[in-house]
């Protein structure tokens, strides 16, 4: 059954009977380089792979999803921030966009 799994923002096909979840998604991973002044955000990772380790805030793309708007959303969900001013900006994104827009302007 199509639904959105606790702690998830679209819908994903759910097992009524078990409760796995089926990632739609391609298996491309973006990340962010989050700064502010010469300070840099990192994120100390949680689930495996390593445990412990630190990491710039990444994880997968979704469908349909440009590199630009899955980094800005994985910057968001890992750490309240996200990046307001890209190094580049493919696909027209607009990075003064207000839901880009962040404590670190």
């Amino acid at each position: 059954m199509w639904r959105v799994p606790p702690g998830d923002d679209r819908e994903r096909l759910v097992c009524d009977d078990c409760g796995f979840i089926h990632y739609d998604n391609p298996k491309i991973v973006v990340g962010a380089v989050v700064t502010s002044g010469d300070r840099f955000l990192l994120c100390r990772r949680a689930i495996p792979p390593r445990v412990g380790y630190w990491t710039i805030p990444a994880g997968y793309m979704e469908l349909r999803e440009t590199s630009a708007e899955g980094a800005a959303r994985h910057a968001a969900a890992r750490n309240a921030a996200a990046p307001s001013r890209p190094a580049s900006c493919p696909n027209g994104v607009d990075c003064r966009s207000p839901s880009l827009q962040t404590a670190i302007d």
